[in-house]
């Protein structure tokens, strides 16, 4: 992506850190950016990682499976991603040399969705269908394989799993019939109803849906390195939430000066508002993030061992006899909510429509 200034007077805040002293880092998420999760890009535009003397450069992979050895060896400092791989490594006595230390969706954004005529009203009724999923590597499937176990529907068994990417391509493959139902991110879903497509959720058990999904991880080395850059990154992380669920529609239009390739023409630009103002704002609904007042980032650790203990009962791991505190810290939690948050909101207020 290329950055371009923004033309407004964001920030009215010093700046400590010069142009020429930023430092560079990476970071990952599968499977491309976009405005579909236009947060972090907003507080880019904004200054915030720019406040805290970093200059960030985007990578996109296709899922979890691609994006964490990069971040344990170091060539990505920062990844968004499901946990579910860490917990099976560690399971196995191999643990990634990570750590994940912002919750970024502290509940499951992952759904299931039919068309809204279809037959299917539960899991249990995709026995003997086919279910379209981002990519193989995606790492949530071992969450989706052991919810769908749960319903007595067996994975590549009982229902035929199939990569379908994302986006409009990933749409028609249901809607041709090519396969019957979706397991694609919330946001996904959104951008599918407003692009015309009559689709059902299917109901999902609330032990599901109340784990949570993404984090932001990054390797040991660089926690024990420098921790001080690990906190840079999570406060401006947390600014750049607090900012985008302020005025999702100022946040989605920000994302252009990210990546002004992604600006409509005329003709379609509030249209493209419109929608990734959804999809962003159901998005921070289903996480609860506009419940959240305080400690944003944090993990509880009742919440990972009864992640660990459904993978278990699911039979994606062996055993829970590890320390699951090994594969996440909330030492940072302190420094990454030393910001003033109504101060963010003011200042996303004042910004021109």
């Amino acid at each position: 992506m290329k950055k371009i200034a923004l033309s407004v007077a964001l920030l009215a805040s010093s700046n400590l850190y010069a142009a020429d002293n930023l430092e560079k880092v990476r970071i990952g998420f599968p499977p491309a950016w976009s405005a579909v999760e236009a947060a972090i890009p907003f507080g880019d535009a904004l200054g915030f990682f720019k406040e805290e003397g970093l200059e960030l450069e985007y990578v996109s992979v296709q899922g979890t499976a691609v994006l964490l050895p990069q971040v344990a060896n170091g060539s990505v400092e920062f990844g968004i991603m499901s946990p579910d791989l860490s917990v099976i490594a560690a399971a196995k006595d191999e643990k990634f040399p990570i750590q994940f230390f912002y919750n970024f969706y502290p509940r499951n954004i992952f759904e299931i969705t039919v068309l809204e005529d279809s037959d299917i009203k539960t899991l249990s009724d995709l026995k003997g269908k086919k279910m379209g999923v981002g990519a193989l590597s995606w790492g949530n499937l071992p969450m989706s394989r052991l919810m769908l176990g749960d319903a007595g529907v067996t994975w590549m068994k009982d229902v035929q799993v199939m990569p379908v990417g994302v986006g409009p391509a990933a749409w028609q493959r249901m809607k041709s019939g090519s396969v019957d139902a979706l397991n694609l991110p919330a946001p996904q879903n959104v951008m599918m109803e407003k692009d015309g497509t009559a689709i059902r959720r299917l109901p999902i058990p609330e032990e599901f849906a109340n784990l949570f999904a993404n984090g932001v991880a990054t390797s040991e080395q660089l926690i024990q390195s420098n921790p001080e850059l690990v906190e840079r990154m999570g406060r401006a992380i947390a600014k750049s939430f607090v900012a985008c669920a302020t005025d999702t529609e100022k946040c989605v239009k920000a994302y252009w000066q990210i990546d002004p390739s992604s600006k409509p023409d005329a003709a379609n630009e509030a249209k493209w508002v419109d929608t990734f103002s959804a999809v962003n704002d159901g998005t921070y609904n289903m996480i609860g993030l506009y419940d959240i007042k305080e400690n944003f980032g944090q993990y509880n650790k009742a919440d990972w061992e009864k992640f660990v203990q459904k993978l278990y009962e699911g039979e994606q791991i062996s055993t829970t006899d590890f320390d699951v505190e090994t594969l996440y810290t909330n030492q940072f939690i302190p420094g990454i909510n030393n910001f003033d948050a109504e101060a963010v909101r003011k200042t996303v207020q004042q910004l021109p429509n």
